[in-house]
């Protein structure tokens, strides 16, 4: 039934879109539609109808997966080739812009010689961005499934132990718990290259006072978690410990002011201004978070807004957004802490429960 109530959400946006119908090519969109998850799958939704497309590969798939359309084609050739004769009379079709490559539409202009394809922003990501319980409850066991996962590889962090090997612990553990996947490829980075914000992890060996910042998340039925801890190996420094509890007390500002009807870009400064008066304005270099749901970046981006911003700026009760302020100081390190919350209309909840209150010293 969700699926159904899902596309019939999209089919009330039809009109004000300009279109009598959607191509759904976004395959992220295509399985928040249908409940299809492969790597070649298209939903066609008209005023009348719904349909699923693929190959001949997923056609037990689709019968087995897919929801909430009347019906499920399997096309051999090209999905142009099949595509014409199931528009019946919708002359303007909308297409995701974001996702269809200029030799897509071009292939697309040259079939459908009779239909107006009209390029369409965001129309299913908007409808992403409220959670239904049922994805909340999904976040949170992919939450689960991280903080358990951080616990776990506390007791492998020591001198000598590699950033890529700390990564590979990370997704095997993740794995093993029964993670479907992980959200992103996980980041370990240690002592001066803590301070690389999107740092991939090296061959670089674990040092006693070494700063180490992990970023690592895992998918439970498609949903992705995203958690971001730092700790130190051996005791930290008086440095290292007044940089990690500002983090801290930024990360503690952007959740307390995330609640329905906040504006993103209040939330960002709640966080930043803290840091920012405590001299590192030059050291928080990205947002304070972003949206996370099927992808692990997704509406809304929490940050300074301008007026050319595509996504709403502000928040709405069943949002999932991380809230992730950090340092990063060159030839020094870095300090990254993130959660994932939930807005709500009352303020927000934080969905998972590692441990950060105080900088661990390992």
């Amino acid at each position: 039934m969700r699926y159904e109530a899902r596309i019939e959400r999209v089919r009330a946006g039809l009109e004000d879109a300009g279109v009598d119908a959607l191509l759904v090519t976004d395959l992220t969109n295509v399985r928040y539609l249908t409940g299809f998850s492969g790597t070649n799958g298209q939903a066609l939704v008209t005023n009348e109808n719904a349909m699923f497309m693929s190959d001949p590969r997923y056609a037990a798939r689709a019968r087995a997966l897919v929801e909430g359309v009347a019906e499920v084609v399997i096309y051999s050739g090209k999905l142009t080739d099949v595509l014409g004769d199931k528009l019946g009379g919708v002359r303007r079709l909308g297409f995701e812009s974001q996702d269809v490559s200029v030799a897509t539409h071009a292939a697309l202009g040259r079939r459908l010689e009779d239909v107006e394809l009209i390029a369409t922003t965001a129309l299913i990501e908007g409808l992403r961005r409220v959670k239904e319980p049922e994805e909340v409850e999904l976040l949170r066991e992919a939450i689960r499934l991280g903080d358990n996962t951080f616990e776990w590889v506390l007791d492998r962090i020591a001198p000598g132990v590699t950033e890529r090997a700390l990564a590979l612990d990370l997704e095997v553990h993740m794995r093993s718990l029964g993670a479907d996947g992980i959200s992103f490829d996980p980041i370990v980075a240690s002592g001066p290259l803590s301070a690389h914000i999107h740092h991939t992890p090296s061959d670089r060996a674990f040092e006693r006072g070494d700063f180490v910042l992990m970023d690592f998340g895992c998918k439970s039925d498609g949903y992705c978690s995203d958690l971001s801890r730092t700790v130190v190996v051996g005791p930290a420094s008086e440095e290292q410990t007044v940089i990690y509890d500002l983090v801290l007390a930024a990360h503690h500002a952007g959740i307390d002011a995330v609640s329905a009807g906040a504006q993103t870009a209040e939330v960002d400064k709640a966080a930043r201004s803290i840091i920012d008066v405590a001299g590192h304005a030059d050291h928080f270099g990205h947002p304070l978070g972003h949206g996370v749901g099927l992808d692990i970046h997704e509406a809304p981006r929490v940050g300074s807004s301008s007026e050319e911003d595509l996504e709403a700026p502000e928040l709405i009760a069943g949002d999932v957004v991380t809230i992730e302020p950090g340092v990063y100081v060159d030839s020094f390190g870095g300090v990254r802490i993130e959660d994932c919350v939930l807005v709500t209309d009352e303020g927000s909840e934080t969905l998972g429960s590692a441990h950060k209150d105080k900088l661990l010293e390992l």
